[in-house]
């Protein structure tokens, strides 16, 4: 069995991307696949996420800052090339995976609108495809809200505090945030990790969108998804 890690430095929403690349690969057959995230915070929502997905072996934890050779530069890792830590990884593990992907994104591509979709631009780096046909597993929907609308605002600068909806706590596991989304009458959120979430799980949901250039963000980051509805 082939063993493979990915490495991510990026945070929630970008490295949720990662996933139809992973069922990808999962998906040829005879891979072993583990996922090594870089520790920020509201970080845990990903491990959460990840460790539930059959395509995932295993979630494991690093710190960028520590390994990157390109310390004292005011960069971040998500970036090419700043993204590539694997020979850090290698040492680390003493040779154990057969193949090991770093993932980032071009920042130039990025600043000019290149990138058509995170996944696609991840996968192309590497020479791998993109399970179009991804479902995030998060357990049985929960009716709890089903005669209610519920929100998920972006958690580090909540910009939801006018909708009336119920709040759904950031404290709450995501994946029973999910199940409580999956079976309310209405889930409204922002542009936020929670959002590429739900479009994962093939949630459909409203999205109250104050930037000013939505249609790139839904071909950047909603090509697979239950449904996106934008909201003033």
């Amino acid at each position: 069995m082939r063993k493979v890690l990915f490495i991510s430095a990026m945070r929630l929403g970008d490295s949720l991307h990662l996933l139809p690349v992973a069922s990808w690969l999962h998906k040829q057959g005879n891979v072993k696949l583990d996922w090594m995230y870089h520790k920020t915070n509201y970080i845990n929502s990903l491990v959460d996420i990840g460790i539930a997905q059959p395509c995932i072996n295993a979630m494991r934890e690093f710190n960028y800052d520590d390994v990157s050779p390109w310390k004292g530069r005011q960069i971040v890792g998500c970036w090419r090339p700043f993204h590539l830590v694997a020979d850090y990884a290698d040492k680390l593990f003493n040779g154990y995976y057969d193949e090991i992907y770093c993932f980032g994104y071009s920042k130039e591509d990025y600043e000019h609108r290149k990138i058509e979709f995170f996944s696609e631009h991840f996968a192309q780096e590497h020479g791998l495809g993109v399970d179009y046909d991804f479902k995030l597993d998060y357990g049985p929907a929960d009716p709890s809200f089903k005669d209610h609308a519920v929100k998920l605002d972006k958690m580090y600068a909540p910009l939801l505090k006018d909708v009336q909806a119920i709040e759904l706590s950031e404290d709450t596991h995501i994946l029973r945030n999910l199940q409580l989304c999956a079976g309310a009458k209405e889930v409204i959120t922002t542009r936020t990790g929670s959002a590429v979430a739900l479009s994962l799980a093939r949630i459909p949901f409203k999205i109250k969108f104050v930037d000013g250039d939505f249609d790139w963000y839904m071909q950047l980051c909603h090509q697979i998804t239950g449904g996106v509805q934008r909201i003033e």
